[in-house]
């Protein structure tokens, strides 16, 4: 979908309300927008940053190393030797 934001006299853009509901934002949350200048024209994309950081990434390593407890219970057991 495509969007038409006028920017106001105080340099201000109104996001429409079927685009913030498709990109669950609200008021307090915040838009990144990123820049490419290849090209003639540059380009612009907005993405929503996450409300919680930890959330977003709580884990995602997880299972990354495989079974921890395992690694550990045999590593434990070369301590006597």
């Amino acid at each position: 979908m495509n969007y038409i934001l006028p920017i106001s006299s105080q340099s201000q853009v109104v996001i429409p309300s079927e685009a913030r509901r498709l990109l669950g934002v609200g008021p307090g949350d915040k838009l990144m927008l990123n820049i490419k200048t290849q090209g003639i024209l540059p380009t612009g994309n907005i993405t929503p940053l996450p409300k919680s950081w930890i959330k977003l990434t709580a884990g995602l390593g997880k299972g990354l190393w495989g079974k921890g407890e395992e690694y550990i219970r045999n590593d434990r057991l070369t301590w006597n030797q």
